[in-house]
């Protein structure tokens, strides 16, 4: 099965330099994002990449352009990702603060500065030196000012996290020191010592953001805040940092959830200052397995408490919303590298050889797309002979770095190439794509080398549990081939023809012994212009199956249609669709049992072809009307298989011109005899020219019968129901359809087909109005939502013409006059206020009779079940004075049965006094009633 899933080839964004270092040097990628007084903190389409030894280089991804760069020196290699905030100053002033952390011959923190002001631009750089801290740095953030706002004062500080569990914070502008959290405030509560223990990730977010997910239902942590927590209002910030700690030559992961210091207590108390600690939970790890590999890459979702680790070629997923963290799932992914998370049922991961889309919540594949090595390629035919292998290795390898989701672009660094790969996924309403993986998608699309749930080492499995596979048809467990093979055998040597396949098929397909189905009398007349001799059997056939269609394997439908179609070209170049193996017993009953779909011929055709792509539209209908004139076969194929919009046009299409419902084509209508000297006669041969006449008049007298004979009844209902299906269709479909499968004449045509069903149906008549179709049949008596559905049908055709189809002239009539337009929207426009009019009148009329259609209902409901009525009408006695009046609110009672059953069964009559005694018991209360008995 397919998947809306799709994933473009990476495209090429900026070649990034190479590091001084080749052996330990590597890039960064941090976020931008932008800031300001009174704006909201948002991240930007836009990407800080630093080189060791290089420098640092901002890039637009949406654009694929180098905004700015800085230099840094040759001997400096970067601690962690840069970040990069952009501020909108004033009208036509934009700054950019980039902040880095280095490390030379000692730490250093560099705040690269660059204002913008019309066409001119200050950059400056200032360095602050980490010599109080042993520790490196491994994340930078930024936090809002705690200091007064002024008019030149940064809007943000800057927020380090070191190894070791220490947290600095530092002014935005000047980069001093504003205060130090140490390492002990982190682990407060860990049984274990500081120096056993190490961040391996941290990450900044807010206090409503953390309520809806990793602290959802806490709220004995948000008491200790001053105030309440809002969105627009008091709303601080919060880092969560992951430590890793050994003990006994097993790794532990600790969760830790802190709370930074108030503004008030920095004032007050100078720069020691310690974190407080929300939450600290342990995140639970495999048994066996905390040493194996390298370190892992984490992506934390605050809002929704969703935590996924990267580890070992294993893709982990951990749900922290609960008390403690919670194992969700488990992927062993072979040769994972990085991820990406791009929803909450999708993820993206690399490999050195693609990148793919899975489904961790249905262990499923929804996407994958091939590297293209040219990267690779381009740097091994570089004239470097003295490259060793492990920079090679290096330039091999793909991380992913970045996701912007409305851009729907996944960013990676491929060897020394910053490529983007787009990745759609399905349309909401708005039309924006979401990259959400539904159930549908992963059906059919497990992977190899998953791991589940129960595959866990020290968790038990569950025997005699009903899977997926008890539901598949018998046969699911047999290769296919093997399955095959006998059939395949006999068309290679040419002896299998159509009643061997039938019989030999028939088991498979559910059908009786023989595979012969049970023939009936034909519904209607052949077409003048078919042979003889017509190969298709009757429709009406009622095949004896032995299997359901649901119990169908479905491979077998498919394996039998790749025999019977084939696309085939024909001499004038028109691709058109073939039935070159027809074996009837099975067509038919994959024809009437709704097998003769679009979709499985399309599969059939691809197991036969696999460089085929997709069908035309109108192939399959126009097959089934030249194998069948009479169109009996289309009428079941529009009856019982599913078809589309523009195959069920391309169906009604046919019947109407069947029918003489197109009218004629203005281009071949010929023109009127003129009464002049100047007519001539071609070739000056009057008994040809009548002869030729004379046998169009016969070809138009037998086309006339043909229309109207037995067979017009078939085409009739066929074409009914094919309006019926192309309403169940969506709206936007049927326009586009329309616009693309029919001509404007075409459509006009169908406007009157539609305004014909309206008066036929007496929608445009008034009740008072006497007309012709009062005496009309059963038959032509329509169901009370045919409105519904022609009023649709004719709101989609005006649709497909449009305002400038109308206004322009292009809205040809049925006899080719494009100034007819006019009064046919008149027309339009009068039968549809009479048909409005008339349901206007309907509900009025409901309204005056519902209490009499209510009471009668009532009155048959009461009556015994020995004089229930059938079809003939009930006269009640009159029971009071006043029955000359409508019985608008009258109580209908049920009447009391003159018998009873006494003691042991026997029957008994009711006395008066008895009847009379169950007659004041339904008496209300309150009320003065005379009873007669």
């Amino acid at each position: 099965m397919s998947s809306r899933f799709s994933i473009q080839r990476p495209h090429v964004i900026a070649s990034l330099p190479q590091p001084i270092d080749s052996t330990n040097g590597c890039n960064v990628v941090g976020e931008v994002i932008s800031g300001g007084v009174g704006t909201k903190k948002r991240k930007r389409s836009e990407l800080a990449v630093g080189t060791d030894g290089e420098g640092l280089s901002l890039y637009d991804i949406s654009s694929s352009k180098l905004i700015t760069s800085y230099a840094l020196p040759p001997q400096s290699s970067f601690t962690c990702p840069p970040v990069s905030v952009r501020s909108k100053i004033s009208k036509n002033t934009i700054e950019r603060r980039t902040y880095v952390s280095t490390r030379t011959s000692n730490a250093e923190l560099t705040l690269f500065r660059e204002t913008i002001s019309g066409l001119s631009t200050e950059s400056s750089t200032i360095n602050h030196s980490l010599t109080s801290s042993s520790s490196q740095v491994v994340f930078l953030g930024t936090i809002g000012a705690s200091k007064a706002l002024e008019a030149t004062a940064a809007t943000v500080d800057v927020l380090s996290v070191h190894e070791d569990g220490e947290i600095r914070c530092f002014d935005g502008d000047s980069l001093q020191e504003r205060w130090v959290s140490p390492s002990t405030a982190l682990f407060r509560e860990a049984p274990l010592h500081p120096k056993e223990t190490k961040v391996e990730f941290a990450q900044l977010t807010n206090a409503h953001t953390a309520s809806q997910g990793i602290l959802k239902g806490r709220q004995d942590v948000f008491a200790l805040y001053p105030q309440e927590i809002s969105v627009s209002g008091f709303n601080p910030a919060i880092l969560i940092v992951i430590t890793k700690s050994t003990q006994e030559a097993a790794a532990i992961r600790t969760l830790h959830v802190l709370s930074l210091p108030r503004r008030a207590a920095i004032h007050t108390n100078g720069l020691q200052q310690s974190v407080d600690s929300l939450l600290a939970a342990e995140i639970p790890s495999a048994p066996g397995t905390e040493n194996i590999g390298g370190p892992p890459t984490f992506s934390l979702q605050a809002a929704s408490g969703v935590l996924q680790q990267l580890r070992n070629e294993t893709l982990t997923t951990f749900d922290l919303s609960d008390t403690l963290p919670k194992e969700q799932n488990r992927l062993k992914i072979a040769g994972g590298q990085s991820f990406l998370r791009l929803s909450s049922t999708s993820v993206l991961v690399s490999s050195p050889h693609s990148m793919t889309v899975y489904n961790p919540k249905y262990q499923s594949t929804l996407a994958t797309v091939e590297l293209d090595a040219g990267g690779s390629s381009e740097s091994r035919k570089r004239k470097r002979e003295s490259m060793d292998q492990s920079s090679t290795v290096q330039r091999d390898q793909c991380k992913l770095v970045g996701y912007f989701p409305r851009l729907a672009v996944a960013i990676a660094i491929l060897g020394n190439k910053l490529v983007g790969l787009q990745v759609e996924g399905h349309q909401d309403r708005q039309g924006r794509l979401q990259t959400a993986g539904l159930l549908i998608d992963s059906i059919g699309r497990s992977f190899n080398g998953h791991m589940r749930p129960t595959d866990n080492p020290g968790v038990t499995k569950i025997n005699n549990i009903t899977t997926l596979g008890h539901f598949l048809p018998t046969g699911y467990d047999i290769p296919w081939a093997d399955q095959t093979s006998e059939l395949e055998t006999l068309f290679r040597k040419g002896e299998c023809d159509e009643a061997l396949f039938d019989s030999k098929i028939a088991s498979h397909l559910g059908m009786d012994g023989t595979g012969e189905p049970e023939l009936g009398q034909t519904n209607g007349s052949s077409s003048p212009t078919e042979e003889t001799h017509n190969p298709v059997p009757n429709t009406n056939i009622s095949t004896k199956e032995r299997l359901s269609p649901s119990d169908i394997d479905r491979r077998w439908v498919v394996y039998a249609l790749s025999k019977m179609f084939k696309f085939v070209e024909d001499d004038a170049g028109e691709s058109r669709l073939s039935l070159s193996f027809y074996p009837p017993d099975t067509f038919m009953w994959l024809l009437t049992n709704g097998f003769m779909t679009i979709a499985n011929i399309e599969a059939g055709l691809r197991m036969s072809n696999s460089a085929f792509k997709s069908l035309p539209d109108g192939c399959l209908v126009d097959m089934i009307v030249d194998t069948d004139r009479d169109m009996d076969l289309l009428l079941v194929l529009v009856a019982k298989n599913y078809l589309g919009a523009a195959e069920l046009l391309h169906v009604i299409r046919h019947l109407m011109e069947s029918l003489g419902l197109l009218g004629e084509n203005p281009n071949t209508k010929q023109g009127l005899l003129e009464n002049g000297e100047d007519f001539e006669i071609p070739n000056g041969d009057v008994e040809k020219q009548f002869e030729l006449l004379e046998a169009e008049m016969e070809n138009d007298l037998e086309l006339a019968e043909y229309r109207l004979g037995a067979g017009s009844g078939t085409r009739g209902h066929a074409l009914s129901q094919a309006l019926s299906k192309l309403y169940a269709r969506p709206s936007t479909d049927i326009v586009r359809a329309l616009q693309t499968t029919f001509s404007s004449q075409e459509i006009v045509c169908l406007i009157y087909l539609l305004r014909f069903e309206l008066a036929r149906g007496a929608w445009t008549t008034k009740y008072t109005e006497t007309t012709e179709f009062d005496a009309a049949d059963e038959e032509t008596a329509q169901q009370d939502n045919a409105i519904i559905l022609l009023s649709g049908l004719l709101n989609n055709c005006v649709d497909a013409i449009g305002a400038g189809g109308w206004l322009s002239g292009e809205a040809r009539l049925v006899d080719g006059d494009p100034f007819e337009a006019e009064e046919l929207i008149s027309s339009l426009k009068l039968e549809i206020s009479a048909a409005l009019e008339g349901i206007e009148e309907a509900v009025y009329l409901k309204g005056l009779t519902s209490e009499m259609i209510r009471y009668g209902d009532a009155v048959e409901a009461a009556l015994p079940n020995s004089i229930q009525p059938t079809h003939v009408p009930v006269i009640l006695p009159p029971t009071s004075e006043n029955t000359n009046f409508l019985p608008v609110g009258l109580k209908v009672e049920k009447p009391i049965a003159l018998s009873k059953v006494g003691v042991g069964g026997a029957v008994h009559q009711r006395t008066k006094r008895d009847i009379g005694y169950l007659k004041s018991q339904k008496v209300g209360k309150y009320s003065r009633e005379r009873i007669r008995v």
